[in-house]
């Protein structure tokens, strides 16, 4: 039997090429192989056989460069565990103080109306509906691949979310919202995306046209359609979108704001809708 630290040596071997810090990921796996915190892992001596052999299979496919939480289906965002899988986009940790923006946003509101437009996994609309038991939460998603992954963390959660399978353009909503949330696909056609992205995660959840801007410019519209005077949107963007995006609001939105992620990065911005 293979100790756990030779185990980890020998992942984070087959590991080096693919990616920046291949002792984390292989931390990670064997974390999620085994059930056990990364803390814990590091004390146990070995692992059982089935335990092994889940790890070894994990980090032959990491070496392919799949994600970690495709290989796991789970992910991880605010309070949230989260299944995820081909077809839906990974949530990302700076994609999170969208959900503190709205939360601020809607406080006063006793039961406030909220739409995610492009819901994907279900991060945002489960974190919202979660953190803000008072809140009407719809997900609005168009494709059935995503839509799969969005009922299906619905139900794990135990959260009371509505779910429209349903274009931006066409989703029959008009000024019944009190706030929008939405991370839509922003990525300018051309640009470079690390292998585990560009090879694994659904380019229709990532690239919005050759500037980026389109799919923005036709949730921004959306937004403003769905809103009541006074609703609040909050909308995430490539880091350098910020004045782009600040004209795609300016006709129907003021207080348009650029936001900052942990990294301090531009990542969304939140407008009032006029």
């Amino acid at each position: 039997m293979t100790s756990a630290r030779d185990l980890r040596n020998w992942a984070e071997n087959e590991l080096s090429a693919v990616t920046a810090d291949p002792g984390l990921d292989a931390l990670i796996l064997m974390s999620e192989a085994t059930g056990l915190s990364r803390t814990h892992v590091l004390f146990r001596d070995s692992l059982e056989i089935e335990e092994e052999e889940l790890f070894r299979s994990w980090i032959a496919r990491r070496k392919n460069h799949e994600p970690i939480q495709y290989i796991t289906t789970r992910a991880y965002f605010r309070n949230l565990t989260l299944e995820v899988g081909p077809g839906v986009l990974i949530p990302r940790p700076e994609s999170e103080e969208l959900v503190s923006a709205i939360k601020r946003a809607v406080t006063n509101l006793p039961y406030p109306k909220v739409l995610d437009l492009g819901a994907g996994s279900g991060a945002l609309s489960i974190a919202i509906a979660t953190e803000l038991p008072g809140a009407d939460v719809t997900a609005l998603e168009k494709d059935s691949a995503a839509a799969h992954w969005l009922k299906r963390n619905i139900d794990t959660s135990e959260v009371d979310v509505e779910v429209q399978v349903s274009d931006v353009q066409s989703f029959n909503g008009s000024t019944l919202f009190d706030a929008v949330v939405a991370n839509p696909p922003y990525i300018p056609s051309g640009q470079s995306l690390p292998a585990e992205v560009m090879n694994f995660e659904p380019h229709v959840a990532l690239f919005g046209g050759s500037d980026g801007l389109v799919i923005l410019r036709e949730f921004i519209g959306a937004a403003a359609r769905v809103l009541k005077s006074g609703g609040y949107l909050a909308i995430e963007h490539y880091e350098t979108q910020g004045t782009q995006v600040a004209s795609l609001m300016a006709d129907t939105f003021s207080e348009v704001t650029l936001h900052y992620d942990l990294n301090k990065r531009p990542r969304f911005s939140s407008g009032v809708r006029k």
